[in-house]
């Protein structure tokens, strides 16, 4: 009989699997962790080239600060045209107001500036889930219809962007045009994609089989992630509804390359607002990669290619600052008023990255296109108990 408030020597062991399970999800997160730092690290080391701490203070020191307030005007303008269309989105199912989705959408992007992994997303789809009672299979799919249409505005602006820049030196303007013809051919697929959804998963699966390489895990992420797409598709059938959605997402982008474009001026920077449509286009995709919390130094470097890719010869402390100046006055602003909300909703910063971690774990989108719902506390709770006394299937 071991003593009393002791584990038995044997049951030490019966939640070794567990145990394993948990060191791998560690080690997964810390290594991605530590290689966003890297990249991070490496990109704000790029940005640097040509530059120096003073020149980068004298530039500071020299910089137009009277745009602040219409940087956080467009700011303001552009979170909350993001509310109006998720509201939007949501509307076929449930009627919340952009002034009711502004917080959870707030508090989501506070999350992805303090969370790897860009695991606000679950943040917030939690989030409102919790206060509105809205499915999570709901919530999941209009998410994933904004990334479309935002994908759609983002190229489409990009495009404009590249079409009156003059500047370009010839190879950057042949690599334009191909990226330009790339961004066609992924605006035809999206149209498509929309009007035509079940056809196009059909074709999408086939297509992706053919590939040999694509490991089976990110085939079925793909189409998952298509499906659900098409699960809040389904309730969006209005042509009307879509061009609306789509004038909603070109208007916040156009508003966050205005921002860009502002931060330039305000450090000097003799550019045209096509400038900070490109920037925004290539700060879309620089953000895609492993990175620190917040893409500091990912979206300094998005600025450095940006300009070198114009061909335009530009004081690189000037191109920092601006860079640093535009990433400084949307962080700070959306981190505060975000964990403000989340506050007011009776959470802490320590609970997103239970919140996070749990739902990417627990809502995968296949669970929520088969409608499953997620384990509550308790029903983890009982299930660790349950591998704690042992089953029966344990000796198997």
């Amino acid at each position: 009989m071991p003593p009393e408030g002791r584990t038995p020597y044997r049951n030490a062991f019966i939640n070794k699997p567990q145990f394993l399970t948990l060191v791998q999800k560690f080690m997964k997160r810390a290594i991605g962790l530590i290689i966003g730092i890297v990249v991070s690290v490496v990109c704000f080391a790029y940005s640097m080239k040509g530059t120096s701490l003073a020149d980068l203070r004298a530039g500071f020191q020299q910089a137009n600060y009277l745009t602040l307030p219409l940087m956080l005007a467009m700011l303001f303008g552009f979170y909350w045209l993001k509310a109006m269309r998720w509201s939007w989105l949501l509307k076929p199912v449930t009627s919340l107001t952009t002034r009711r989705l502004f917080p959870p959408l707030l508090i989501g992007f506070a999350a992805n500036n303090i969370l790897p992994a860009h695991l606000g997303e679950f943040v917030r789809v939690f989030v409102v889930r919790k206060q509105h009672q809205v499915p999570f299979s709901t919530v999941f799919s209009t998410v994933v219809l904004e990334r479309i249409f935002d994908v759609v505005a983002i190229l489409g602006l990009f495009s404009v962007g590249l079409m009156f820049t003059s500047d370009l030196p010839d190879d950057y303007r042949r690599n334009a045009l191909f990226l330009a013809a790339g961004c066609v051919f992924v605006v035809i697929c999206v149209a498509i994609y929309l009007i035509w959804t079940d056809w196009f998963l059909r074709l999408t699966e086939r297509v992706i089989g053919w590939v040999p390489f694509i490991p089976e895990a990110l085939t079925g992420k793909i189409l998952d992630m298509l499906r659900a797409g098409a699960h809040g598709l389904a309730a969006l059938r209005s042509g009307r509804a879509v061009f609306l959605i789509m004038l909603n997402s070109i208007a916040q982008w156009l508003l966050n390359g205005l921002l860009a474009y502002t931060a330039l001026r305000a450090f000097h920077v003799p550019v045209t607002p096509s400038a900070g449509l490109i920037i925004t286009g290539v700060i879309a995709i620089g953000v895609t990669i492993p990175s620190s919390p917040g893409y500091f130094g990912v979206i300094q470097y998005c600025f450095a290619i940006s300009m070198a890719a114009q061909g335009l010869d530009i004081d690189p402390s000037l191109v920092l600052g601006a860079s640093l100046y535009y990433h400084i006055s949307m962080y700070i602003p959306v981190t505060v008023l975000g964990v403000h909300y989340l506050h007011s909703v009776g959470m802490r910063v320590s609970d997103l990255i239970k919140v996070g971690e749990d739902s990417a774990d627990q809502e995968t989108p296949g669970q929520a296109m088969n409608g499953e719902q997620p384990e509550t506390h308790d029903q983890t709770e009982n299930r660790s108990a349950v591998s704690q006394t042992g089953s029966p299937l344990d000796s198997l």
